[in-house]
């Protein structure tokens, strides 16, 4: 006598079509979405900021003298890299090398840059950075933050689809 729920020995039956797309996921897709309205804000935010540190920063140039003009800047642009994650972007200070070139400032480990990545620094740009920088820092948190939570939500999915599928007789075992 069969149960209503098909066994392993029902398998021959099984409508199984390895070429269907997967189901959406109603968790996956909910939380894609919540990131990535979050993501739009705080790039804009990030934007704005930034804006207004290169117009302040432009703005004391001109007010210093030739030696002391400093060249420090700070940029917000999308991931460059085809893996990353729609939505992702960076905010990175750099420091001008002429026209049209510039140097990237690496941060180091954290979401703050520290005072020596910097190097030599004027202290009308120490200023400025000291001004602007504990809101880059907020704002980088967050991103990792979305990204942590981004990973948490598809490694539940796959955990979750694997559930499943051993539901229908196929083995489930947990891999970390």
């Amino acid at each position: 006598m069969h149960s209503q729920r098909p066994t392993t020995h029902d398998s021959l039956d099984w409508a199984v079509n390895e070429t269907a797309e997967p189901e959406p996921d109603p968790l996956w897709d909910a939380v894609e979405s919540a990131t990535l309205r979050r993501l739009d804000t705080l790039y804009a935010e990030a934007v704005a900021l930034a804006t207004d540190c290169m117009d302040a920063l432009l703005q004391a140039r001109e007010a210093h003298p030739y030696h002391a003009r400093g060249s420090v800047g700070v940029r917000v642009r999308r991931s460059p890299s085809p893996r990353s994650a729609p939505g992702v972007f960076l905010i990175e200070w750099f420091r001008v090398r002429g026209q049209q070139r510039t140097d990237y400032i690496a941060r180091g480990s954290g979401h703050r840059y520290a005072r020596r990545t910097f190097g030599r620094l004027e202290p009308w740009e120490w200023a400025l950075i000291e001004t602007y920088e504990p809101r880059f820092a907020e704002i980088r948190l967050l991103l990792h933050q979305i990204g942590l939570l981004r990973r948490q939500a598809r490694h539940l999915t796959v955990l979750l689809e694997r559930r499943e599928r051993s539901d229908s007789g196929l083995e489930f075992e947990l891999q970390d």
